[in-house]
């Protein structure tokens, strides 16, 4: 009897007390959750600053900016969770406490983020590594989808750019030799407008391009464009240069290598590297004929030489780019050795490679050796043969110029003694 009296008066006093807490609690939480507590000092227009950088400093804090924001329906402490009170105006221990942990919602973007090198440049102590609120924004986040969104795909270059177009920023920090600013916006990617930086190095986390695990990373660049250019890069991996890239070879050409970096332009574009009028004279040759990889791979220089040296290579030098190059014979990105039954080069396929460029090419059309270097020391006979030739020819042309200069020559200074007396 004695215990349900006892649990009646606690029941009494529960009820007595609740709905002055609910009441009491209710009023703090409206205070706090309609903003107009913080809002009521931070919309004070005295409080706009700008950082070094020309980034609003977030004293100041629009009212409308935030509720049209995607962190719109959230309250200031769902964010600013160490500063619950106003001590912070008064100058107390928290005003120096602003920061705010995105990772407590956005768990997953942090761990990413916490793995990259942005995150690890901080760590260091750079002043100008980007934070979460360098990339997205402050009070005005918007959805990566809204064209106002800072990450947006039409912003991402902009807001990359802030850091990255600072050429003392970029050369104190060794972050390459060119800035992408606007060589990128001339590229063939930032022309479209569907493909931004993000897409080739990632969004939080960003590694540097001799990080193992980097989407630039050498053996993995041919994967980060296969994300656009699937079936180019599948015949990439089965190449005789895919395959050196896959095994570790710096050296080994990979898309970068011949398309470049940034400033990626169609083919069509003369000052592309792939255009028809610089494959032979300055992308294949930039491996084919250097001394070091000729060296070190060995691999000879005599096809870069031959080619110069051939009707093919004569005509395309002065300017004919309907004449055969590199690719026209040894493909583009599917290149094969010539062992492999697949290649072009493969001599069961010479007569229909041939054939692209001369219909009706016959089996014997191309059964002479393509690299030769005509030579009277040559290792095969047939460039003995024509090294010979080449003396030979090269005695007649002298003795029959030379010979009808000679004679000219004696003409002339007769007819002159002559006319002398």
């Amino acid at each position: 009897m004695k215990r349900r009296e006892e649990r009646s008066k606690a029941w009494m006093f529960l009820w007595g007390v609740l709905p002055i807490f609910l009441i009491f609690g209710g009023m703090i939480g409206v205070a706090w959750s309609d903003n107009s507590f913080c809002l009521g000092c931070h919309q004070d227009e005295s409080l706009k600053k700008q950082d070094t950088r020309g980034r609003s400093i977030p004293l100041f804090v629009s009212e409308a900016g935030f509720k049209n924001s995607v962190h719109g329906i959230l309250s200031c402490p769902d964010c600013h969770t160490r500063i619950k009170d106003d001590a912070h105006a008064e100058g107390g221990k928290k005003a120096a406490d602003k920061s705010v942990n995105c990772g407590a919602c956005h768990r997953g973007a942090e761990k990413e983020y916490l793995q990259g090198l942005h995150s690890k440049m901080i760590m260091k102590g750079t002043e100008r590594a980007a934070h979460c609120y360098d990339c997205h924004g402050k009070h005005n986040i918007q959805g990566s989808k809204n064209p106002k969104s800072m990450v947006h795909v039409s912003n991402i270059d902009k807001t990359c750019n802030r850091c990255h177009a600072d050429a003392i920023f970029v050369r104190e920090h060794a972050l390459g030799a060119a800035i992408p600013k606007e060589e990128f916006k001339e590229s063939v990617h930032g022309k479209t407008g569907e493909i931004t930086c993000t897409n080739c190095h990632g969004s939080h986390s960003l590694r540097s391009l001799i990080d193992p695990q980097s989407s630039i990373f050498r053996s993995n660049i041919p994967q980060t464009c296969g994300s656009c250019h699937p079936d180019i890069t599948k015949q990439f991996i089965e190449s005789v240069h895919g395959t050196l890239a896959a095994r570790g070879r710096s050296d080994s050409p990979t898309c970068t290598t011949c398309h470049g970096f940034h400033g990626i332009k169609a083919k069509i574009d003369p000052d592309s590297p792939v255009h028809e009028r610089r494959i032979a004279m300055t992308t294949c040759p930039q491996c084919h004929a250097a001394e070091r990889i000729s060296k070190e791979y060995r691999i000879t220089t005599v096809p870069v030489k031959s080619y110069y040296d051939s009707f093919h290579g004569l005509s395309y030098r002065g300017g004919d780019t309907f004449s055969a190059n590199c690719a026209s014979c040894h493909g583009v990105h599917a290149i094969l050795s010539s062992s492999d039954p697949k290649s072009m080069i493969h001599k069961d396929n010479l007569q229909k490679t041939c054939g692209n460029c001369h219909p009706g090419a016959s089996e014997n059309f191309a059964i002479g050796k393509i690299h030769a270097i005509p030579s009277i020391k040559g290792e095969e006979f047939g460039e003995k043969v024509v090294g010979w030739v080449r003396v030979v020819y090269i005695l007649l042309i002298v003795a029959v110029i030379g010979g009808l200069t000679f004679f000219n020559f004696m003409d002339w200074l007769r007819k002159t003694i002559d006319r002398a007396h």
